[in-house]
């Protein structure tokens, strides 16, 4: 679906929900800000919705005037294909907020789930492009996602994961058994639900999470080798939740699934 100008609405609508949140931020109403630009109410209301997308010199004035220290502007170029990565920062704020996640993995353990030596591997094997430097400042952001997620009692999170993801070495044994435990603590402290689901499944589709926020409809993460994609369209959300559903049906259950991951700790041996 395009917006009125012609632009994906899914990029116009992110946009415009980026551009209405920091207008809030800034206790500015919509009539102060379409002052500030010289442009009409409606025309910056349309924006906000989706329903246009911003043209020329604009998404600069829009980031000066809300001091969002370029923050829309890479936004947009991110969006449109043209510069670097910014989708973390708006995954960051949606785990933050969130009042529960449901995640689906194939391959890795939950990014909130991972200890900080088993996020360097994961981050440098999935990511080799990346520098020395560049693989610390992503491991540095996860573990404060991570913190947050840890030190507080929100979002409750729900992961059906592969078996392959509990049985797959990242390093050597101690690094294995590390993050094994540290599940399993997570686990045990009810801090986080965990599946095992094996053989064939539809989560094999790729890795997911479904992002409850509160007063606001769910959204979908969805990742790739690239980097990852927000997904708020009713008909696409509901897609995932039956997806999500479709892998949960198959997966052991939790007291199951606890006992294999202690099972498969205990393969390990005490190092």
């Amino acid at each position: 679906m395009k917006s009125m100008d012609g632009t994906s609405q899914d990029v116009a609508r992110r946009f415009g929900r980026e551009l209405a949140r920091l207008r809030e931020m800034a206790d500015m109403t919509q009539a102060r800000l379409a002052n500030d630009l010289e442009i009409s109410s409606s025309h910056l209301s349309n924006l906000e919705r989706g329903y246009r997308t911003p043209k020329g010199p604009i998404i600069a004035q829009l980031d000066k005037t809300l001091s969002a220290d370029g923050h829309l502007v890479r936004l947009w170029e991110e969006l449109t294909g043209s510069g670097r990565s910014v989708w973390l920062d708006e995954l960051a704020e949606l785990e933050r907020d969130a009042i529960t996640i449901m995640e689906s993995q194939t391959v890795m353990f939950p990014a909130l789930l991972q200890t900080e030596k088993y996020a360097r591997v994961a981050v440098s094997t999935l990511s080799p492009w990346m520098t020395r430097d560049e693989v610390a400042v992503s491991v540095r952001n996860r573990m404060e996602r991570v913190e947050r997620f840890t030190e507080s009692q929100a979002p409750i999170h729900w992961a059906v994961i592969d078996h392959s993801v509990i049985t797959r070495k990242m390093g050597p044994d101690d690094l294995h058994r590390a993050q094994l435990s540290h599940v399993a603590n997570l686990i045990e402290c009810e801090r986080v639900s965990v599946q095992v689901v094996e053989g064939r499944h539809a989560g094999l589709a790729g890795p997911f999470k479904i992002i409850s926020p509160p007063g606001a409809s769910d959204v979908v993460y969805a990742e790739s080798a690239h980097s990852g994609q927000v997904i708020d369209t009713p008909e696409d959300v509901r897609r995932f939740r039956l997806l999500y559903g479709a892998v949960q049906a198959v997966a052991l259950s939790p007291d199951e699934s606890a006992r294999l991951i202690l099972k498969t700790l205990e393969g390990l041996g005490d190092g």
